[in-house]
């Protein structure tokens, strides 16, 4: 990848600034663009990856045209015309007549974020995707072909350019560039497992050193105490609710379209400890030693009044 890459923003990245992504954040995004963590593939991802020339080769097949695949993550990427901004469409099609984009999708079920093919209804972070897409290589459509692996099931949305859409998310990205890129400074800490993940790797103590409980520390504790007891009272009301449909439920199987209760074998586990104990040179050449990491535990001790 290029030097240049590093400070641009690319497509799947901008559904994190913008707050549309459920894996990542502003805070991640800011994060690995600074060289702060690294980024990490997960089996979504590498199963994309697999899937992509697949997915892409059924999509030419059904709608007879070629495809052209577009650069690779350790190539230059395309940039726009402005020159923080860069894009790695999956493939360029074309039918002889017009060019247009088309972004491959893996996902296990098409859920409630997903409508009906044909239409541009998809997960608004895709949507984002294709949006930056078109901004930057000037395409005015994209289409997003998708293919669940539970279900088998293959669908094609279409997206045509929104300038308008465009123009509004090219500049928030816009902002935010200038701002936490360029100006350095760091976002908002948010929720998403992505910045707690990040936030581990930036700051590895190696003593145990204790800051001073100030004000905004115990706020923010006496919060975490009001959540967790609210999460509480949710986690035991829905076990209650499960419970009753259980009881509905009583020897047979299921309640056709509601939910189904099924019996599970028992399950073998290796004794990791007794291998050690038995066999202490032979287990040395089977471990494998990962990164350690940060655990947090909330100690918090309300004062009494």
């Amino acid at each position: 990848m290029s030097n240049d890459a590093i400070k641009t923003i690319g497509s799947s990245s901008v559904g994190a600034i913008l707050g549309l992504s459920p894996w990542a954040g502003p805070w991640d995004v800011w994060a690995r663009m600074h060289g702060l963590v690294e980024s990490k593939k997960t089996f979504a991802t590498t199963r994309g990856h697999i899937l992509e020339p697949a997915i892409g080769a059924h999509y030419a097949k059904i709608y007879n045209v070629e495809i052209q695949k577009g650069p690779e993550y350790e190539e230059s990427p395309i940039l726009g015309a402005e020159p923080w901004m860069h894009a790695r469409p999956d493939f360029f099609v074309s039918d002889g007549k017009e060019r247009w984009l088309v972004e491959i999708k893996s996902t296990r079920t098409f859920n409630e974020h997903w409508g009906e093919p044909g239409t541009d209804n998809v997960p608004p972070y895709y949507a984002a995707q294709c949006v930056w897409q078109m901004a930057v290589t000037g395409d005015n459509r994209c289409d997003l072909a998708a293919f669940a692996t539970l279900s088998d099931e293959f669908r094609v949305y279409r997206l045509n350019r929104d300038k308008a859409l465009e123009d509004n998310i090219v500049g928030i990205v816009r902002d935010w560039h200038e701002k936490h890129i360029k100006g350095g400074e760091p976002p908002e800490t948010d929720g998403s497992t992505a910045c707690g993940a990040a936030l581990a790797s930036r700051w590895k103590p190696e003593a145990k050193e204790f800051i001073p409980a100030d004000e905004s520390a115990t706020a923010l504790a006496e919060k975490l105490i009001s959540l967790r007891s609210q999460l509480s009272e949710v986690e035991i009301e829905k076990r209650h609710v499960e419970n009753l449909l259980k009881e509905k439920i009583g020897e047979a199987y299921g309640i056709n379209g509601i939910a189904t209760w099924s019996p599970t074998k028992g399950r073998s586990t290796f004794d990791r400890k007794a291998f050690e104990s038995e066999h202490p040179e032979l287990a040395k050449n089977y471990i494998n030693q990962s990164e350690g990491s940060r655990i947090f535990r909330f100690t918090y001790n309300r004062p009494k009044e």
